[in-house]
């Protein structure tokens, strides 16, 4: 059953595909009263020979306001059986006059492409590119000025930026199709108006999903992206001063024999895929310094130290001490590395799926530290 009202969303490759549309609604009995926004309203009509025609608009000027050339192409129009009942930016919409015999608006395909067509799929190519193009800047700008070490599977941390980048990627992939799409159809349209043959028309399912897609991928992209940045949404996140630092696997001062200060910082996030901990735990001189993380995957665990190896070495990246270098190590771990300030160490391992970084006044080759720590890290959160 159809409804008076219906997504109409069409691109302007589909213009005749958008002409079959609105021509399968007249057939049923329903006449357009007008489109925006890929919305279609119609009313009921008693006429059995309305028919449509969809035509491009050249994309030049206002598309509200009638230029003295177009007004007499439009009464050209009526003379000839059509009258133009809405418009968009991208169509021109006429409707066969009732009793009317209308002719074919155009007849040469050659002069329509050159008139309609080719101006058109011209400019939908160039603005299918303006997305990829954003995101190619945007990480080159990024690699020139900030260059340091980048953190990709933080992404891991929350499901709304995993929606992103899902969404993201998505988003690059149809964009990407559509110019290809657009650049085959231009080729196709050129060597039928060369011919003197009718210009394509595209498949109906293929122009629907185009202009479904071309009305989504915006609105959803804005969507994931206040999903992403909003608190607490989609992931388990604790950030306090002081907390019960016996219910997590972080390494704190009293797990390495200092006397407990009841003071210290813990981070606590993620989702099922990576969860990450960090604490600070304060000494009179200093202070004991926790990383964690817990991967989904072996492969996972494996790029998180590898990331965390390189960042201690980066001046850009934040640290609680100057840039350092580790050294591999072995202390009975599947990757550790390992480095000696003399009074102060720096260790960092990988056990399976779990990376932890270690920092603080000890001696981390001491077997005893060493069974301290592993027996904090097995902790049940």
């Amino acid at each position: 059953m159809m409804l008076p009202v219906s997504y109409l969303n069409y691109l302007a490759p589909d213009a005749k595909a958008l002409e079959a549309a609105l021509n399968r609604r007249a057939a049923a009995g329903w006449a357009l009263q007008w489109l925006f926004g890929g919305l279609a309203f119609f009313r009921r009509t008693e006429r059995t020979d309305l028919r449509y025609c969809v035509e491009l608009r050249t994309p030049k000027g206002n598309p509200d306001e009638l230029g003295e050339s177009e007004q007499d192409y439009l009464d050209l129009c009526e003379d000839a059986g059509w009258e133009l009942v809405d418009k968009t930016a991208t169509f021109r919409i006429f409707a066969s006059k009732a009793g009317a015999d209308p002719l074919p608006l155009q007849t040469d395909s050659a002069l329509d492409y050159e008139e309609h067509w080719k101006a058109a799929l011209r400019e939908a190519r160039w603005s299918a590119l303006g997305f990829p193009l954003l995101l190619a800047v945007q990480l080159l700008l990024r690699q020139l000025f900030l260059g340091e070490v980048f953190h990709w599977w933080e992404i891991f941390l929350s499901t709304g930026a995993m929606v992103l980048l899902f969404l993201l990627a998505a988003a690059l992939a149809w964009k990407l199709g559509y110019f290809a799409f657009l650049s085959r159809f231009r080729r196709l349209c050129r060597r039928a108006a060369e011919a003197g043959e009718d210009l394509p028309v595209p498949r109906p399912w293929a122009a629907r999903l185009r202009g479904l897609a071309e009305g989504l991928w915006l609105p959803l992209l804005v969507l994931a992206l206040i999903l992403s940045i909003l608190p607490d949404l989609g992931n388990d996140r604790i950030n306090a001063v002081t907390y019960p630092g016996d219910e997590y696997p972080l390494v704190r001062a009293e797990d390495l024999g200092f006397p407990s200060s009841g003071d210290g910082y813990l981070l606590w996030e993620g989702t099922d895929l990576l969860r990450h901990g960090e604490s600070l735990t304060y000494l009179r001189d200093g202070m004991v310094r926790s990383v964690y993380y817990s991967c989904r995957w072996e492969w996972l665990a494996e790029a998180v130290a590898d990331s965390l190896v390189k960042e201690e070495q980066d001046d850009k990246a934040m640290h609680f001490h100057d840039p350092i270098t580790l050294a591999p190590v072995e202390l009975g771990f599947d990757e550790s590395w390992l480095y000696d300030g003399g009074d102060w160490q720096s260790l960092l391992f990988r056990l399976d799926n779990v990376v932890v970084s270690v920092e603080g006044p000890v001696d981390f080759t001491d077997p005893d530290i060493l069974s301290a720590v592993l027996e904090r890290i097995d902790q049940e959160v």
